[in-house]
């Protein structure tokens, strides 16, 4: 199942056309997924219908649309799922990935692409991985603050010592040998060469799972927690390239661990980290609004974000403003009809703020900075 990394999700976001679909669904970890495919092919027949009710001739529907329909058709694909997939179709663009947020049905047809629902993800606003390492068993977990979900990685990254330096390690250690003793049976050297050698085939193997873990992981900067045997973690570190490696590693043998402990563990040493760069953003948005550089109504916000203004963008949760901005004027309409030609300011601040440089956050509604939909900070 391909991943939609922070540099696709930008491509994403600068893409202006129609049309471009988008389409969420929740989906199941496990099984053969046959609810959420029935799911997806009702969003799939939804996204039809309105590209039928916008004059698109049933041919063409039907020939743009095939990519959805071969997803559909998929049965590999929908065995390895996380809690939800989103899926992106546009004349000459098609990217899909599972996630482990638990997304609301939702499709729509519009010349942008509906991003909102992935801005935690790709924001790093509690976005993180964990790597399960252990000389036996590889394995890489995605998570947020309130979900996690395994990435396939068998067929990427080796999964064991042997799978990197082969039975020469296994000839090779032989040789360290001494004979037989007295009593018919074979010892080793306590110390030396065989020692030596050992040591360097993990670092071996380990430098090839940083290698194939970093193409996986193109594109993201998202924490990387290790969970591993101390002196695992320790080589592991003198090879890692991952620009994001947390330095404290999830002490013990990973393979004992199921996801959702790993989870926790992980969780518990990135908690106070996420929320304080939150907590010091809402600081900040207090200072700076008694500064005057701060918008809090939609008419303030969308020019600011597309000035690239905006420093820190807080949206509140579960929310959607539909409206338009006049090519001539540049005038913010905000009439809440959601018709072709508008679409989802919310949407449009946040995508805007986010490739400028900005950082958002959807908050819980006892958590804005302000009594309104979208709140901003800004830089001047």
């Amino acid at each position: 199942m391909p991943l939609i990394t922070k540099s696709i999700f930008k491509e994403l976001a600068e893409v202006r056309q129609f049309p471009c679909i988008s389409i969420y669904i929740p989906t199941s970890r496990t099984g053969d997924n046959k609810k959420s495919r029935i799911r997806f092919k009702n969003k799939v027949q939804e996204v039809r219908k309105k590209l039928s009710d916008q004059d698109m001739q049933h041919t063409q529907i039907q020939e743009f649309t095939q990519p959805l329909e071969m997803l559909l058709e998929d049965g590999d694909a929908w065995r390895h799922m996380s809690d939800g997939l989103a899926v992106f179709l546009s004349p000459g663009k098609f990217a899909y990935s599972p996630f482990p947020v638990r997304f609301r049905e939702y499709a729509e047809v519009n010349t942008q692409f509906y991003l909102l629902p992935l801005i935690p993800v790709f924001n790093g606003d509690g976005q993180f991985f964990v790597l399960a390492l252990s000389l036996n068993q590889v394995r890489l977990f995605e998570g947020t603050r309130d979900h996690a979900a395994q990435i396939a990685i068998e067929d990427l990254v080796p999964q064991t010592l042997q799978d990197t330096v082969g039975h020469d390690y296994e000839q090779k250690s032989l040789q360290f040998r001494t004979g037989q003793t007295g009593s018919g049976q074979s010892h080793y050297h306590g110390q030396g060469r065989g020692k030596d050698y050992r040591k360097e085939e993990i670092t071996k193997h380990l430098r090839e799972v940083d290698r194939s873990l970093n193409k996986v992981l193109r594109g993201y900067d998202a924490p990387l927690v290790v969970a591993s045997v101390d002196y695992i973690f320790a080589m592991y570190k003198t090879v890692n390239t991952y620009g994001n490696l947390y330095p404290k590693n999830i002490s013990g043998n990973p393979d004992e661990e199921h996801m959702e402990n790993l989870h926790q563990k992980a969780w518990a040493l990135l908690k106070d980290e996420f929320e304080k760069h939150r907590n010091d953003a809402l600081r900040q948005y207090e200072f700076l609004s008694s500064k005057g550089r701060s918008a809090s109504i939609i008419d303030d916000v969308v020019p600011a974000a597309e000035e690239g203004r905006i420093e820190t963008l807080f949206i509140k949760k579960d929310q959607s403003l539909w409206g338009r901005v006049d090519k001539e004027s540049g005038k913010v309409i905000a009439d809440g009809d959601h018709s072709p030609g508008n679409h989802c300011l919310l949407d449009r601040v946040a995508k805007e703020a986010f490739l400028q440089g900005g950082k958002v956050y959807i908050q819980d509604p006892g958590e804005m900075p302000a009594d309104t939909l979208a709140a901003a900070s800004l830089r001047y």
